[in-house]
């Protein structure tokens, strides 16, 4: 499964890394994210646990998010839960009317036989497209609305 959204966010680069990073707040940002844990911080890094319902489905997941201001560029890489091995980057590129934001997920699911029909079939169609749109949506709300 591979998956693309894309939107310009008329506001400054450096809010728009700052909300994207700042995942404790996602929860506030938009309902279908429940809550969320960090497990381990360090500069640049944060590993956290968060949880969510998605189009009515629970989800819980474990990911690393490894941030790159100075490449303006955020990557996630999901541990446990049933989007375990998915790879989220976010790419930031100023132009000049604001920001353009790039949301970038792969995930190839590895269970046997039916890993990557699921994946490209079920999981990324019906919910990770789903919540990258409307995640993507929040952040740029967010933004312009400040």
């Amino acid at each position: 499964m591979h998956l693309e959204h894309e939107a310009l966010v008329r506001g400054p680069l450096d809010a728009i890394f700052a909300i994207a990073t700042d995942v404790e707040r996602w929860p506030q940002l938009h309902p279908a994210y429940r809550w969320c844990r960090v497990l381990e911080r360090q500069p640049g890094r944060l590993v956290f646990e968060m949880a969510g319902r998605f189009r009515g489905w629970p989800a819980r997941w474990t990911a690393v998010q490894d941030q790159f201001p100075a490449e303006s560029r955020i990557e996630f890489r999901h541990l446990r839960g049933i989007t375990t091995g998915m790879t989220v980057q976010w790419r930031l590129q100023p132009e000049s009317d604001g920001v353009r934001v790039r949301l970038i997920h792969d995930l190839i699911l590895r269970w046997p036989l039916i890993g990557r029909l699921a994946s490209d079939l079920v999981v990324g169609p019906v919910f990770i497209d789903w919540i990258a749109s409307q995640t993507l949506r929040s952040v740029k709300r967010e933004v312009e609305r400040r």
